[in-house]
């Protein structure tokens, strides 16, 4: 099913890099989830009259407010996709995201009106009127939406939507509004017991603790979360392949919105090797990482003279004197520069971003630490915080 709808109305629906066929992909399945929704508003509300059911009316409000939330992924589809201006150099993909916090605000205002409405009813309890007409329309009405979560869910994973994965929870959580409501029915049809407000009252706050969980989702995007540990981690060793890598370090990812991602980071190289050839080869690790993850990188070389072995030696004990003090600790850009008096040990120490120690602190723990190699070393430290 899935497949077929993406070879009939999505051009070239494989090239999933692709900013135009990710928009194809958001707007035809938003536009999907729209015609599925407003069918079955019209099929509920119809059947929430002539059955009396307060968890049939409230999922019929919550296909209606799914309307608007398709309607608002579909706009940020499309404006995410537009090209970069003088006020927007790096894109409008954001507003994907932007969408998907829309969407989530729904499902939220959904569920405390649900929340509401089987209180109401739970303080002032109505019969229920059973009908097979009510029962075929919301069996029906869990098969659209259990088919909507599926394809929604399938395409948001084939092009890393935050905003289409929202829409596929919501959905999932509508089949089981609708399945609490087609078992109250039932209930009430063999044992003459209306549960139906407490049933929608138990399936409206799994919705809102659903709706809070794409919230935090979304806006921990919005706000810069640590990218992808594995997709961190492949990147590191593409680029720790080439011949005059040595390190890596300082690497941040800008991410302005699917298929709008930046980066930059720092390559230490061997100082010997001339330099028109490091920069050859630094060029095509951009080119590479460019082409292969679609993120526009930029690499500072960090010159390393290879030639000194006390400088080697030096840095290996002053890194484990630094992981005395934390093992998560590390160090890069160690320089060694030597004084008739004393000499100075220059480098950075990278350290995780959670940790809150005081710089200062540190680095007179950092000097103490080194002193005990020899105490005519004196320490030149920047402190990092990582980003990844």
């Amino acid at each position: 099913m899935f497949e077929f709808l993406c070879k009939t109305f999505i051009k070239d629906y494989e090239n999933t890099e692709n900013s135009e066929v990710r928009e194809r992909y958001g707007s035809f399945f938003s536009l999907f989830s729209i015609l599925c929704n407003i069918l079955m508003v019209i099929m509920k509300l119809i059947i929430s009259y002539i059955s009396n059911s307060i968890s049939i009316r409230a999922d019929a409000l919550n296909n209606l407010s799914d309307v608007g939330s398709n309607l608002a992924t579909l706009i940020g589809f499309r404006l995410s996709n537009k090209s970069p201006d003088a006020d927007h150099p790096y894109g409008h993909g954001r507003m994907e995201y932007v969408s998907g916090l829309i969407v989530s605000f729904l499902i939220l205002l959904v569920a405390f009106q649900a929340v509401k409405e089987a209180l109401i009813k739970i303080l002032y309890p109505q019969d229920l009127n059973f009908t097979y007409s009510t029962l075929a329309v919301l069996i029906i009405s869990i098969a659209i939406k259990l088919l909507m979560a599926y394809v929604n869910g399938k395409a948001a994973r084939m092009i890393d939507s935050e905003t289409l994965k929202a829409a596929s929870q919501d959905s999932l959580n509508d089949s089981l509004m609708t399945l609490a409501a087609l078992v109250s029915v039932i209930f009430f049809r063999f044992s003459g017991i209306n549960i139906d407000a407490y049933v929608g009252f138990a399936v409206s706050l799994f919705v809102l603790k659903a709706g809070i969980g794409i919230f935090r989702e979304v806006l921990d995007t919005i706000l810069g979360k640590a990218p992808d540990p594995k997709l961190i981690k492949q990147i590191e060793e593409d680029i720790m392949k080439h011949y005059n890598v040595l390190g890596i370090h300082d690497l941040i990812l800008h991410d302005y919105g699917p298929s709008h991602r930046f980066m930059s980071l720092h390559a230490e190289v061997d100082a010997s090797i001339p330099i028109m050839e490091t920069h050859d080869m630094i060029d095509n690790i951009e080119k590479e990482i460019q082409e292969k993850y679609h993120i526009l990188t930029s690499i500072h070389m960090d010159p390393i003279d290879t030639s000194d072995e006390l400088a080697k030696v030096l840095k290996e004990k002053v890194r484990d004197k630094i992981r005395e003090i934390n093992e998560s600790y590390n160090i890069h850009d160690f320089r060694l520069v030597k004084g008739n008096t004393h000499s100075n040990l220059i480098f950075d120490v990278l350290i995780p971003a959670e940790d809150h120690i005081s710089s200062e602190v540190l680095k007179k723990q950092i000097s103490e630490k080194v002193m005990e190699i020899d105490p005519s070393y004196r320490t030149v430290v920047t402190i990092d915080h990582s980003f990844v």
